[in-house]
C-alpha cells in the first residue's frame, strides 16, 4: 500500500511540472468570494491575479463570483454556485483571428465577446445548448436540464448540443430562449426583472486588477486522491467547428444536412432574428 500510494505521489508530482509548462490563456482579474480551479488531477483556491490554462475547471461556492480575462480580450463573469472549463482559447491578441471554446457546466454566466475577424469562432456550451458570437455582450444560465440565454447586446446564434437539430436561431438585443432536451423554446424579449436578475447573479463586486500574465501568481495546485479526481459524465454532442452564426459557412455532419432538409426553421419573432443563420 505505501508503495502504491509513494508511486501515485511521484506520478502527480511530475503530472503537476508538465502542467506547469502549458501556456496560460486566461486570468483571474476580479474575484469575491470563494473559488477553486481543477487542473488535471489537482486542485487550489482560485486567487486574484491567477494564470489559467486551457483544460482548467473552475467551481465557485455560494458566494464566489469570479471575472476572467481571455488573451483576446474577451470577458467571462462567473457568479456564484457555477462550474465552468476552458476548453481551448486560440487567439493573437484583441483583434485578430482567435479560435475560443468554453463551457458552462452548470450556473449563470455572463460573456463580453471581444471584436475579431470574420474568421473567428468563438462557442460557449452548456449541457443542453450551443452559443456563438462574434462580438457582443450575453448571459446564459445552465441547469441539468435547460439552458436560458439572453442578448444583452449584438447578436448570439443559439441551437441545441446534439448532432442533427434544426440550424441555430439567431438572436439580437433583449431576445432570449430556453433550451431543453424537447430543443430550442420560443423567443421572447425578456421583462426586465428577469434581466436584471441575470445581471445582478453575474455581477462580480470589488476591484478589478489590471490584465498581466506576467505578474500572475504561482499557482499552488495540491494533487487530488483518486477517490476525488474529477470524472467527468458522458458530454453531449459537441458540434465540429463552424464559424460565427453571421457566416453561411458551417462544417456539420450528414445527420444535420439530413435532418435540416426535413425540418422548418420557423423561429421567428418581430423579424429580429436571422432564420438562415447556423453554426
Amino acid at each position: 500500500m505505501f508503495v502504491r500510494e509513494l508511486t501515485w505521489g511521484v506520478i502527480a508530482l511530475l503530472a503537476s511540472t508538465a502542467m506547469a509548462l502549458a501556456d496560460p490563456v486566461a486570468q483571474v482579474v476580479k474575484l469575491s468570494g470563494g473559488a477553486t480551479v481543477t487542473r488535471e488531477n489537482a486542485a487550489a483556491p482560485l486567487i486574484l491575479g491567477t494564470a489559467l490554462e486551457a483544460g482548467d475547471r473552475l467551481a465557485t461556492d455560494a458566494n464566489g463570483r469570479v471575472r476572467l480575462q481571455l488573451i483576446d480580450g474577451s470577458v467571462i463573469n462567473l457568479g456564484s454556485q457555477s462550474e465552468f472549463e476552458i476548453d481551448s482559447v486560440a487567439s493573437n491578441g484583441p483583434g485578430t483571428d482567435r479560435e475560443v471554446g468554453l463551457e458552462l457546466v452548470i450556473g449563470a454566466l455572463r460573456a463580453f465577446a471581444a471584436p475579431a475577424t470574420p474568421q473567428s469562432r468563438f462557442e460557449i456550451r452548456t449541457p443542453r445548448a450551443v452559443t456563438a458570437v462574434r462580438g457582443t455582450e450575453w448571459g446564459i444560465l445552465a441547469t441539468p436540464t435547460q439552458s436560458d440565454v439572453l442578448v444583452m447586446s449584438g447578436r448570439v446564434g443559439v441551437r441545441k448540443n446534439e448532432i442533427s437539430g434544426k440550424s441555430a436561431i439567431s438572436l439580437t438585443r433583449t431576445l432570449g430562449v430556453t433550451v431543453t432536451d424537447a430543443g430550442l423554446g420560443q423567443i421572447t424579449r425578456w421583462p426586465q426583472d428577469q434581466v436584471d436578475a441575470l445581471l445582478a447573479a453575474t455581477d462580480v463586486p470589488g476591484a478589478e486588477m489590471p490584465f498581466d500574465l506576467g505578474a500572475a501568481p504561482a499557482l499552488k495546485l495540491t494533487p487530488l486522491p483518486p477517490s476525488q479526481q474529477p470524472q467527468k459524465p458522458n458530454q453531449p454532442y459537441r458540434p465540429q467547428r463552424c464559424l460565427d452564426p453571421d457566416s453561411t459557412n458551417c462544417s456539420r455532419g450528414q445527420g444535420d444536412r439530413d435532418h435540416d432538409s426535413n425540418s422548418d426553421s420557423s423561429h421567428e419573432h418581430d423579424n429580429e432574428h436571422d432564420n438562415g443563420s447556423s453554426f
